[in-house]
């Protein structure tokens, strides 16, 4: 809201209006209003209460007399000219009479053309100088002071989600700044630490694509050469300098390694310069972009060879000791071998080495090179490789086959076993079993298919795309598989309701307080603090456990996988934050349904030295009545030999009714 003299009350127009017309003969401060009649009423803060933000129209002597422009004695016209009375809604002050080459550089800034534009979010001279309490940028109070500076742009470069008239984003430049070398400089009083306007320019602040630019490519090494002349000079020879000076816009700057903000000293770690940081993505950003490597004719596989070298082995195990690019390379007097002043060269190479290791000599200089340990580009390492990797194949293959031979032996011998007249009792049916094999096949297929998307860089994911299971072949068997897992669970639950037979299944699953007795006496007894083992039934409670969480997984699986399959159609059942939570839940559900398979169930059907090489009730739906009467011997005594007495029972009563003998 601007101020005229519409914005005053009757009484006050009127008062001011008779303290002009009678000059304002008054005391104490006649003098000073007769200087500057502004002062009638720009000192009085009565006179602007009704209006909007009412300390803009204030200003007292005392703000004038300890600004620059108070202390030249300019007076309120110099600045607010054409202010004719009443005054426009929106008077604005004019730098430009006394300031007019800063001015043109102003509007030439960045700064400038969003003003120019209309951008009510563009700061004019006011924004970083203040109105009239304007202090030399020399005065450590102004808000131009080089300490002082950052903070002062901050109030637009700090805000997050600043935006341009054209709802551009702007980087939120002041957090990182902070957190820079330059930043925690300034933070502490330290005058020679990189301010904005060091880097920036102070009014002619343009874009980095602007040719004129302190910040554009071509310009960064001067700009930072301000403060690191020697620096600058390493640079300017090097390769990099050179390739830029005759217009190769892709070689790196300071910029490019150090960041533009967030510039921390090279020894923190996480920075571009430590470590393997630095030869992955410092260096490697270039050195192993394909596009660079083959625009330029680059070896392409520097990054990945120093990788797999002792240098890179050590560095990923963080050991400060190991060399890194820089070590042998330089950090800014990069130059290319064939170049004599190169760090790499022959006449300097031995010296290189010689930093690290102690009485090198030209072979052992000339041992390690990029090429030399090299897959690729060394002839005799691939030869030496291939023959390695053949030799695995045939000796380890031969090994593996040999011992599943010997597996396989033990594995039929516990089948015959379980097979023997009289030896083995049912303990699931072929229904029962072919279910078990089906969900078996199911999730296996799940956990595969499954984990291939969320890890699709590993080497056994890779492997699959290699026989072809690309992503929608990968896609396809997932939901096929998991159609599958949702079938045979309906028609498992169907069974415990439907038939006899899942009825008394149902019931022998149901948890009850014996299972705690259970576990009790089970683990006294492993841990040797008992001579009794527990006594199960039919399922003892790690089974009970297992197929309870079996159920409430494939559950929560079905109705995340089905979110996921079809997220438009649940989007209009569900709320929106549903879809995401439904990928977050069956990607941990998936990881913890497998950790429980391998961790639990495979440790008791395969692992357990009683049952191992493997159970094979899971496939025959049998167990020898040894292991029943270990393992159930509650449900051995109880059912088992209940049903066989009734069952003889019953065939020598059919007997003796054949032969006539019956009572």
């Amino acid at each position: 809201m601007g101020f005229s003299l519409r914005t005053i009350p009757t009484v006050g127009r009127v008062w001011i209006l008779g303290l002009i017309l009678l000059g304002f003969p008054g005391q104490g401060r006649a003098q000073e209003q007769q200087e500057d009649p502004c002062l009638l009423c720009h000192s009085l803060p009565a006179m602007f209460e009704a209006t909007e933000n009412p300390d803009r129209f204030v200003v007292t002597p005392e703000d004038l007399e300890g600004s620059v422009h108070g202390a030249l004695g300019l007076s309120c016209s110099a600045c607010h000219q054409d202010m004719e009375f009443p005054h426009p809604e929106e008077p604005r002050a004019t730098c430009s009479p006394c300031h007019s080459g800063t001015a043109t550089s102003f509007a030439e800034s960045l700064h400038g053309y969003a003003l120019a534009r209309g951008n009510p979010r563009a700061p004019d001279c006011s924004s970083c100088h203040g109105t009239h309490q304007i202090l030399p940028s020399s005065d450590p109070s102004s808000a131009t002071h080089k300490v002082r500076l950052p903070n002062t742009c901050a109030e637009c470069h700090g805000q997050s989600g600043l935006l341009t008239d054209q709802l551009v984003r702007l980087p939120q430049s002041f957090q990182q700044y902070a957190m820079s070398v330059h930043g925690q400089g300034t933070t502490r009083g330290v005058a020679a630490a990189a301010s904005c306007a060091d880097c920036h320019s102070v009014h002619a602040l343009k874009g980095a694509a602007d040719p004129e630019s302190r910040i554009n490519p071509l310009n960064v090494a001067s700009t930072c050469g301000q403060c690191h002349p020697d620096i600058q000079l390493q640079y300017d020879q090097s390769i990099h300098g050179r390739a830029l000076q005759v217009g190769v816009t892709d070689s790196p700057t300071c910029t490019d390694c150090h960041g533009e903000h967030l510039i921390i000293a090279p020894e923190g770690a996480g920075t571009p310069g430590c470590g393997v940081q630095q030869a992955t993505e410092t260096c490697g950003g270039c050195h192993s972009d394909p596009l660079i490597v083959s625009k330029f004719g680059l070896q392409g596989d520097v990054v990945e060879s120093y990788l797999d070298s002792y240098h890179g082995w050590a560095v990923r195990r963080d050991c400060d000791l190991a060399a890194t690019c820089t070590d042998c390379h330089t950090a800014h007097s990069v130059l290319p071998q064939e170049d004599p002043a190169s760090s790499i060269a022959a006449g300097n190479v031995v010296e290189t080495c010689g930093q690290c290791h102690e009485g090198a000599e030209l072979a052992f200089a000339t041992s390690y090179t990029h090429t030399s340990v090299s897959m690729t580009e060394n002839p005799v390492n691939r030869i030496i490789r291939d023959i390695y990797l053949w030799l695995i194949v045939i000796v380890i293959g031969g090994m593996v086959v040999h011992n599943l031979v010997i597996m396989n032996y033990y594995m039929i011998k516990r089948r015959r076993e379980q097979e023997g007249d009289g030896a083995s009792v049912v303990r699931f049916t072929l229904n029962e079993v072919a279910q078990h094999f089906i969900l078996t096949a199911a999730f296996v297929a799940l956990v595969i298919t499954g984990f291939a998307l969320r890890f699709p860089d590993t080497w056994w994911t890779q492997g699959l795309t290699f026989i072809g299971m690309t992503e929608p072949v990968r896609r396809n068997a997932h939901r096929i598989a998991g159609v599958i897992l949702i079938l045979v669970s309906a028609y498992h639950a169907w069974s415990l309701v439907a038939t006899r037979r899942g009825r008394t299944e149902i019931r022998a699953l149901s948890p009850s307080w014996t299972d705690v007795r259970d576990l009790w006496v089970n683990l006294r007894y492993h841990t040797f603090r008992s001579t009794k083992s527990a006594r199960f039934g039919r399922y003892d409670y790690m089974q009970k456990a297992e197929y309870w969480a079996l159920v409430w997984g494939t559950i929560i699986m079905a109705i995340t996988g089905l979110i996921l399959w079809f997220p438009t159609l649940a989007a209009r059942i569900l709320p929106g934050v549903w879809i995401p939570a439904a990928q977050t839940i069956h990607y941990y559900e998936a990881w913890l349904a497998t950790l429980a398979i391998l961790v639990w169930h495979f440790f008791f059907v395969i692992l357990h030295p009683e049952e191992y090489p493997m159970s094979w009730t899971w496939l025959t739906g049998k167990m020898t009545r040894e292991s029943a009467k270990h393992h159930h011997a509650r449900w051995y005594e109880e059912e088992v030999l209940t049903g066989e007495r009734e069952k003889d029972g019953e065939t020598a009563k059919k007997a003796a009714i054949g032969t006539g003998i019956e009572d």
